[in-house]
């Protein structure tokens, strides 16, 4: 597309109707009258060549046109704002920054709901996109600036990147509550002759338990590969089958917790960053938030096994 044949002006009324599915709401979230929002509406309706919008019940819904168009303007505009507001003042409650933030099932389940609900009471305005990459692209997606911040475990490896362990969360072995285990302690024998699920995001490679298995000369075949522990868990409730959890994760699920029948250090969850943007005064001030989210929540993982 030739940049110079549209009003960028235009894309955030796109990206207001789109969210809001509301002329009226559009109008107020981007402080202009209606009548400016619909003449907006009809300059990129003659410019795409599509009506974008169409009337459902009191409000619109998107096109076909509207729906493929929308990430590649909501990335852009994210872009944009991001790159323009100033970076040697942060003020959280004013701040509309998107943050880019790749992160493992484990990570992303202890501190995302943690740190949505604090971004609600202390910068409403700020957005969190999470991912999860690849780990060999970690770095040079931070390098990139791409990427801001990475969570994930202790040995990732590359150029110039800056780090700090955040929590250790120990391991247990989950099973269902009619598990003809769940009510034994379970010895390292019974644990290897269970039927396990391995969860890992990679396709290939040998997952955690398997790693596990491996280091004490024993062999496991999981019965089930998932890439999350949340469908991992559903599928503990309604078989026979174990699965090695984080503790945080498969507490309050229902299911039977049981202690690992051998020394398995907790591993540790690390955030990463690089070090050209150490000083971002904004990655600065969200790097801090996870610090004392991740400290809250080890306490009270603390207090509750006391």
């Amino acid at each position: 597309m030739n940049l110079r044949s549209i009003d960028l002006n235009l894309l955030p009324v796109l990206e207001a109707v789109y969210d809001e599915r509301s002329l009226t709401r559009a109008s107020e979230i981007l402080r202009i009258t209606q009548p400016a929002v619909s003449n907006a509406l009809s300059r990129l309706r003659t410019h795409f060549e599509d009506p974008l919008f169409v009337r459902e019940g009191r409000g619109v819904k998107p096109t076909a046109m509207a729906e493929a168009l929308m990430p590649a303007v909501r990335d852009a505009l994210d872009r944009l704002r991001t790159g323009l507001e100033p970076r040697s003042v942060f003020e959280p409650s004013r701040s509309t920054r998107v943050f880019n933030i790749s992160a493992r099932d484990a990570g992303s389940f202890l501190i995302a709901p943690a740190l949505a609900a604090r971004l609600e009471e202390a910068a409403p305005g700020v957005r969190i996109s999470w991912s999860q990459l690849h780990r060999s692209a970690v770095a040079a997606e931070l390098a990139s600036g791409r990427l801001d911040l990475a969570i994930d475990v202790a040995d990732l490896r590359g150029t110039d990147m800056e780090r700090e362990a955040l929590l250790a969360s120990p391991y247990v072995c989950v099973l269902a509550p009619d598990h003809p285990q769940a009510e034994h302690p379970l010895t390292p024998e019974r644990f290897f002759d269970l039927r396990h699920i391995a969860v890992s995001s990679r396709r290939e490679g040998r997952s955690l338990i398997e790693e596990l298995a491996r280091t004490f000369g024993r062999r496991i075949t999981p019965a089930q590969r998932l890439p999350h522990y949340m469908p991992a868990l559903e599928i503990v409730r309604q078989t026979q089958l174990a699965l090695v959890a984080p503790r945080p994760i498969a507490e309050g699920a229902g299911l039977t917790l049981l202690d690992l029948p051998f020394d398995f250090p907790a591993p540790e969850t690390v955030l990463y960053w690089h070090r050209e943007y150490a000083d971002d005064p904004a990655l600065t001030w969200l790097r801090g938030l996870i610090r004392d989210l991740t400290h809250e929540i080890a306490l009270s993982g603390t207090e509750t096994a006391a």
